[in-house]
């Protein structure tokens, strides 16, 4: 079997030998051997893993996405339907930028509008003005950044919902039981059912389509900011009678690789039944580092307040699982009720 030089090897795929070590330093490439003299030998099929390497980056996907990738495509155990979730991630990160990338456009001419484009002093000008304003707010960001200690490394958000995709989710906690079944149209827009059987005074049950929008999503260094709503409208039962109902919630959260926080403030109206708005907080960590491919773990506390309910204030304490796009979460509550959660993804 030939063996090739580092030099060789970048020669014939058209990369440099900085590049060959960087993938070999992200474990994407390995040398052989080494010759006499200490330089580093690879065998002829590293060309191919390179044009490989190539090939996947033109289509968007990291480093370290690849090197899942090139695992599958070595493993007698990976199936297609592995490759195909890796795949309907890229399609998902692409529809959010070409989002982005509309916003951009959108400012961008309204910035064209307003500028005079005569002979108005630059330091007039309200494309720099923006552009200043925009640096100086970038720079709070930062500086927040700093202070919380975040990571300089991208963050890696944990996909739970692809375009096309549908996402099943059961709740079980001290409000009750929940099962919504949702299908993701674009990466801002889901649709689905949603059912919930209330626990407590009265215990009564809805059912009814909802809307989940992402309003607003910050991707910083290492970390990201979501603000989600929650939108449906329905029938809620109560001892035989019906009434309609109609409930929306707002979801903030924050994260990074080791840090989660969220809050949450929902309000629901069903006639005679129900009128009630109450609120959770949840703060968390996760003991160890872990890549998609691995299990990752969260330790969780959750505080919910409920102020037409007797026990207005519950403490759960609660661990989270994360596998791929399956989720679970078991906790035990201050008022002594059990809770368990599980999200699945297909």
């Amino acid at each position: 079997m030939n063996q090739l030089t580092i030099g060789k090897l970048a020669e014939m795929t058209g990369t440099t030998a900085d590049t060959l070590r960087y993938y070999e330093k992200m474990k994407l490439i390995k040398a052989s051997s080494r010759s006499r003299a200490g330089y580093r030998l690879y065998e002829d099929n590293a060309v191919n893993v390179i044009r490989f390497i190539r090939g996947a980056k033109a289509l968007n996907f990291t480093l370290v996405e690849i090197r899942q990738l090139l695992t599958l495509s070595t493993s007698d155990q990976a199936s297609c339907a592995e490759v195909l979730k890796q795949t309907e991630g890229k399609i998902m990160e692409a529809e959010a930028k070409i989002l982005e990338l509309k916003e951009i456009k959108k400012v961008l001419s309204q910035l064209v509008k307003n500028c005079p484009g005569d002979s108005t002093s630059a330091k007039a000008c309200p494309i720099l003005d923006h552009i200043q304003k925009k640096v100086k707010s970038l720079a709070v960001l930062a500086l927040v950044a700093v202070v919380a200690g975040l990571s300089a490394d991208p963050a890696e958000a944990k996909p739970i919902s692809y375009v096309d995709g549908f996402m099943v989710m059961q709740e079980n906690d001290e409000t009750g039981k929940t099962l919504s079944l949702d299908y993701t149209i674009n990466p801002k827009v889901a649709v689905g059912l949603y059912a919930k059987k209330e626990s407590g005074d009265m215990d009564f049950t809805t059912v009814g389509p909802q809307v989940n929008y992402l309003i607003k999503r910050w991707n910083f260094p290492g970390a990201q900011g979501n603000i989600f709503s929650m939108t449906g409208a329905g029938v809620s039962r109560f001892k035989g009678d019906d009434e309609f109902s109609a409930w929306t919630g707002i979801l903030a959260d924050y994260e990074t690789r080791r840090i989660f926080t969220s809050y949450e403030i929902r309000g629901m109206y069903a006639g005679d039944i129900e009128k009630s708005v109450w609120q959770r907080a949840r703060v968390g960590f996760a003991p160890y580092l872990a890549n998609y491919e691995d299990l990752n773990t969260w330790l969780m506390v959750q505080v919910d307040h409920h102020p037409s309910k007797e026990d207005n204030v519950v403490v759960t304490p609660l661990v989270r699982f994360f596998y791929k796009t399956t989720l679970v979460e078991a906790g035990y509550s201050s008022n002594d009720h059990v809770m368990f959660n599980w999200v699945l993804q297909f």
